[in-house]
């Protein structure tokens, strides 16, 4: 007696067959489309974190700590955004500096609690000393000859951590972040710092050189799971920009070529 096999099983089996070997393809693009993806990552993350952490925002609100504004300038490329000098200042007769705690002049409208504000500020003065040690004997009061360095917080503000990563990978959101920075001066997410600064001389009281400026969060990975971290690059770069510009000062003018 003969065996036969019906039409409708050998078609199911086809079908069975056939839906596998469309899993099998499916789970194949799958894993390409996410090797891509990460190729993608990799390479937007290495560009990324080349970038400088922080940049200088547009604008400075002033708060008064400097007293008479209208003696400071528009800074130059490299300078603060709004900065004074005494053209009399002879840096170089300074050996001893002392820093004044940091005073916090931080907006009614800000949210950090003060403890927080209060420990910003004193990391700040710690790094403008340990920069300043470098060149000078850091002194913890104020003595003849030396010079004197009062600063004052006036804004500190941390990044959304989550949204500061989002909107520097992902395309669509890093347009309304830098369509924002060119309106304001600052990216969406990121931290934000404001200082102002006064050098006189410890014995009379002189002015010689004021200065205001803002920083704000950069396109960069580095740190950023840290929400203050925008906040303390800023720090690094104003006392790396003091230590700079002091040991500049001091040295001894270049004598005038012949003609």
């Amino acid at each position: 007696m003969k065996k036969y096999v019906t039409k409708p099983a050998l078609n199911r089996t086809s079908q069975m067959i056939t839906g596998d070997e469309r899993d099998l393809q499916a789970q194949r693009s799958l894993r390409v489309a996410q090797w891509w993806l990460m190729v993608w990552l990799m390479i937007m993350v290495a560009g990324i974190a080349g970038c400088a952490q922080t940049e200088q925002a547009k604008t400075v609100e002033t708060t008064g700590f400097l007293g008479d504004y209208s003696i400071l300038q528009p800074g130059k490329e490299g300078e603060a955004l709004l900065v004074y000098k005494n053209l009399q200042a002879a840096f170089s007769i300074y050996q001893a500096v002392y820093v004044d705690p940091v005073i916090v002049l931080i907006s009614k409208k800000s949210t950090v609690p003060q403890e927080e504000l209060n420990r910003l500020a004193s990391d700040l003065r710690a790094k403008v000393i340990w920069k300043l040690k470098q060149d000078f004997l850091v002194v913890p009061k104020i003595i003849p000859d030396a010079l004197r360095i009062e600063l004052a917080l006036t804004e500190a503000e941390p990044s959304d951590v989550g949204m500061d990563i989002v909107s520097t990978i992902i395309p669509p959101a890093g347009m309304v972040s830098g369509a924002k920075g060119m309106a304001t001066g600052t990216r969406a997410f990121v931290g934000r710092a404001s200082i102002e600064a006064k050098l006189t001389d410890g014995n009379t009281g002189t002015l010689l050189m004021a200065a205001a400026d803002r920083r704000v969060g950069g396109r960069s990975l580095d740190g950023s799971m840290d929400s203050w971290d925008d906040v303390h690059q800023a720090f690094e770069y104003w006392a790396d920009k003091l230590s700079q510009r002091l040991q500049e000062w001091r040295q001894p003018p270049k004598p005038a070529t012949k003609k």
